[in-house]
């Protein structure tokens, strides 16, 4: 019984982020209701404040949702990455961006962005932030398995350099989202430039020449 009813809450769960997803993204996060939200997933308000506090819990709930799936496809592009470590990478971090708008349109993701740096040291930021910890995390893991096969030197340090390439992509990411007309192709192609740019190298003696 009490997995009927745990298998039941999690229903009910992502029914109500699956409403509130669908009109945030139709109607905008500004003018939709936690009313509007019950109605769309045929059920009492009550039942959504059961679930979540506040319209900010459901857009953190999507961005966590978010996560958690490209997380997911992510351990398995990882498992059995390309050999070409430059490819590999931009299949992880094009991923990342490719499915962003699956859940959330660019507007939510501005208002994501925003309230995570007005509320930085509040439930909100702290969530936001552990989340985009979560992927540069995986992206160091992937770090870690090109070096097991000798495709990215021994001496750089994995978390580091996860830490940078999550760091490039986000900022890329950001202004993406700020932009409502700029296409998702402009993205990836000055995605895979700077990725190009990192594998290839910027430390140059006086000469010239590589150090």
């Amino acid at each position: 019984m009490t997995g009927l009813r745990e298998r039941q809450k999690a229903k009910r769960h992502g029914h109500i982020l699956g409403a509130a997803g669908a009109l945030f993204k139709r109607d905008g996060f500004a003018v939709t209701s936690i009313e509007e939200i019950a109605a769309e997933a045929e059920v009492a308000a009550g039942t959504v404040y059961n679930y979540f506090q506040s319209k900010g819990d459901l857009l953190l709930a999507l961005v966590a949702l978010d996560g958690e799936e490209v997380r997911e496809r992510g351990k398995v592009m990882i498992a059995d990455p390309p050999a070409d470590p430059v490819a590999a990478v931009r299949k992880l971090l094009e991923f990342y961006v490719e499915h962003s708008l699956v859940h959330l349109s660019k507007e939510l993701w501005r208002n994501a962005m925003a309230t995570a740096l007005i509320q930085a040291k509040g439930p909100f930021g702290r969530g936001y932030a552990a989340l985009d910890r979560k992927l540069a995390h995986q992206v160091g893991d992937l770090v870690r398995v090109l070096q097991k096969r000798r495709a990215v030197s021994a001496a750089v340090d994995a978390r580091i350099a996860g830490d940078l390439l999550f760091e490039m992509v986000n900022s890329l990411f950001q202004n993406f989202v700020a932009h409502e007309d700029m296409p998702i192709a402009r993205l990836k192609s000055q995605l895979r430039r700077q990725i190009a740019c990192v594998f290839a190298g910027l430390a140059v003696s006086a000469n010239g020449r590589k150090r």
